[in-house]
């Protein structure tokens, strides 16, 4: 999977929760396990939908936080 475009998406996804890259940064870390947990949930729900899956794990990680 695209690591980069995955980025762009959840930098999309957290702009529609107001949020944005000055706002909350997300360190290296943040965004390797981001990325990594939307990657293991497209490998468990093959048919699902990219958008759901990035914006259930956007709106997860706000949520935590």
């Amino acid at each position: 999977m695209d690591e980069r475009w995955l980025q762009k998406q959840v930098r999309n996804c957290l702009r529609h929760y107001g949020y944005d890259d000055e706002m909350m940064p997300l360190g290296k870390d943040e965004w390797r396990d981001l990325c990594a947990h939307i990657a293991a949930a497209k490998e468990k729900q093959r048919d699902a939908d990219m958008y759901e899956l990035v914006h259930d794990a956007v709106y997860r990680f706000i949520t935590s936080a």
